[in-house]
Formats: C-alpha cells, sequence, structure tokens
C-alpha cells in the first residue's frame, strides 16, 4: 500500500474519533439542560376578563373601583372586556371577589341616563317634526309646540293658531328603535365576535357566500324603518304640558348645540292655572311643599291653561283679623268705637 494511502487513513480515522467525541459532549449537555416548552404551549391564546375586585351585592352601582380586568385561558360566554363597559350599571346578582360580572348580570337601560327629577316620556314624531330624522339617541332638543287656538269657554278650540317654545334642552333618550346603548360606540362583545370570525380565502364558496349575505344584510339595514316616537327625558312637572301639547296640536323637535346651555326663563310669565288648586287654611310650610315638582305635576295643567287663556292668580295671603275703627259724630258729640268688644263712649267734648 503506497504511503500517501495509509496517510490519509489514518487522517480520517483520527477526524471520525474525533467528532464522536464531539458528539458525545453534546448529547450530555443536552441532557442536562432545562427543558423547553413547544411552540404550541408557548402560544396558547390569554383572554382579558372583567372579575369583581372585591365581594359585590345585587342592587348596587357599579364603579371603576368594583372591578378589574383578569387575564384568564378561556373566556367565559356573556363577560366584559373592558371596564369601561360595566360601569354605572346596576347589578343584579351578587359576584364574588375575582369571578367574572356577567353581561345578564349588570342593567344599562334607559332609566340609568335620567337625573333625579326626571322621566323617560315618549312623544310622537315624523320627519318634518324631528328635523328631517336627523336626531339621535344622546342628541339636546327644544320642543316647540304648534297649538290651534282655545276659547275661554269649555275648552272649545277656535281660530288663531299659535307656536312657542314649550320645553328648553331636553336630552333624548331614544329615537325609533335605538336608544343611548344602541347608539354608543361598538363594544368588546362586537370586537370578541369579530376576533373569532375568521376570513374565508379570497375567491372561494365561502367567500361568496357571505358576500351574498352581507349584500343583503346592508340592504335590509339601509331600509330602516321611519322613526315614528322619541323618547325624552323631561322635568317631572313639566310632563303634563308635553302631554297636553301631543295630544292637543303637534310638537316640533329643534336640534340645538350641546354647549349650547341657554333655556328660557319661565318665572318670567304667568303661570298656568293648576287643574286642582291647593285646599284652603295651608300653613306656610304646607304652601311650600306644594311647589315640589312631583306636586306640580300632581295639580296638573288643562288645555285652557297650556293655551295661555287661563293663567293662575296668586291667592291673598290670609291677614290676621285686626280691628276697625269707625267714628260716628252725633249732635252731643260722643265718639264711639268699634271693635271686638260692644260699642263703647269713651269720651265727650
Amino acid at each position: 500500500m503506497p504511503k500517501a494511502i495509509r496517510i490519509t487513513a489514518v487522517l480520517l480515522l483520527a477526524i471520525a474519533v474525533l467528532l464522536a467525541v464531539v458528539a458525545i459532549g453534546i448529547g450530555r449537555r443536552s441532557s442536562h439542560a432545562t427543558p423547553v416548552a413547544s411552540p404550541g404551549a408557548a402560544s396558547a391564546p390569554r383572554y382579558d376578563v372583567v372579575v369583581a375586585a372585591r365581594a359585590l351585592t345585587a342592587g348596587m352601582p357599579l364603579s371603576a373601583n368594583d372591578l378589574t380586568v383578569a387575564t384568564l385561558a378561556e373566556r367565559p360566554a356573556g363577560t366584559f372586556v373592558y371596564i369601561g363597559e360595566a360601569t354605572g350599571g346596576i347589578l343584579l346578582q351578587d359576584v364574588a371577589a375575582g369571578q367574572p360580572v356577567p353581561r345578564s348580570g349588570v342593567s344599562r337601560g334607559i332609566a340609568l341616563a335620567l337625573n333625579p327629577g326626571e322621566r323617560a316620556v315618549a312623544v310622537p314624531v315624523d320627519e318634518l317634526a324631528s328635523a328631517g330624522n336627523r336626531v339621535s339617541p344622546g342628541d339636546h332638543v327644544d320642543v316647540f309646540m304648534s297649538l290651534p287656538g282655545v276659547a275661554e269657554t269649555a275648552g272649545t278650540r277656535q281660530g288663531g293658531m299659535q307656536a312657542r317654545l314649550l320645553l328648553s334642552r331636553l336630552r333624548v333618550l331614544g329615537y325609533g328603535d335605538r336608544d343611548m346603548l344602541s347608539a354608543a360606540p361598538a363594544t368588546a362583545a362586537a370586537t370578541q365576535a369579530h376576533e373569532e370570525t375568521k376570513a374565508p380565502e379570497p375567491g372561494g364558496r365561502a367567500a361568496s357566500i357571505m358576500g351574498q349575505g352581507s349584500g343583503g344584510a346592508s340592504a335590509a339595514s339601509q331600509a330602516t324603518t321611519p322613526a315614528r316616537t322619541a323618547v325624552l327625558a323631561v322635568p317631572v312637572e313639566m310632563i303634563g304640558r308635553l302631554l297636553l301639547g301631543a295630544q292637543s296640536g303637534k310638537l316640533f323637535l329643534a336640534l340645538r348645540n350641546p354647549i349650547d346651555t341657554a333655556v328660557a326663563d319661565n318665572t318670567l310669565f304667568a303661570a298656568p292655572a293648576p287643574v286642582l288648586p291647593l285646599r284652603s287654611g295651608l300653613d306656610g310650610m304646607a304652601t311650600e311643599e306644594a311647589q315640589r315638582p312631583e306636586n306640580q305635576a300632581f295639580a296638573g295643567v288643562d288645555l285652557g291653561g297650556l293655551a295661555g287663556t287661563k293663567s293662575a292668580v296668586p291667592a291673598p295671603a290670609a291677614a290676621p283679623p285686626q280691628r276697625t275703627f269707625r267714628r260716628a259724630h252725633t249732635g252731643g258729640g260722643i265718639e264711639v268705637v268699634r271693635g271686638s268688644n260692644p260699642a263703647t263712649p269713651l269720651s265727650s267734648p
């Protein structure tokens, strides 16, 4: 065997032995290494869920301090994702600390948007009476009234219509089939549904089917039913006037800028006479109590009062009995004083 071939064989053998030693060393080091999680376990999805920061009881209004966000491996159905979605609602059931707050357990009706002393009242509207259907929940409107003339007797109508501002700066709670909740920005529930829905491959049959369905849905959404009612937040003492104006005349909603806070000062004008007069013999405290909004609403208003043909005349305050003095001069010059006692001769010249 030539000498060159023997040298090459020895070198190859040495290289093989060296590679074997290196492989054994790597194998020993990998056996002592910390196990690495599989790629599937590392990418497991996590979900944000609103949970109770402490034990919550039914009937309490929810604030941001009552809630917190926890990251869970699964998202329970019908739960909140953002704290702002649940704040302001009324809790309908007890929730333990750390437990998810269910959407079905929180009341978010438009009644929660009413301020103390306000009531939600629905009035009829059409395109003309609602600024061309530009009114939306959350807007502020002035309510104008167009009313036929009303005679002073028996409330009969006569010629001469009137139109005037009836109520200033009322909040619109609902318009048609929309309210302040449905008109709010898309909630996390819609976001969740969007995230969980996968878009079909372009050009596929599924995409074609979904495209046809969405086209029909958009066409249906454009052909919305015209609004017939608007729900307004009305001071309780003014509800009677609003109802009379709606039934005896026609109401018009005038849109206004929400930062415009100017309102009519109704104390400058004669108030309509109430249907129920005050009971006689009331003391000062009871008379003042009668001016509460709820009591004014109970006293009511009639069509003549609303039209301005009958105004309330303030009843004169009951004056304490006092003595009256009369003088009668007779031939004898006797002065007679009449008071609570019979006539008594006082003096004579």
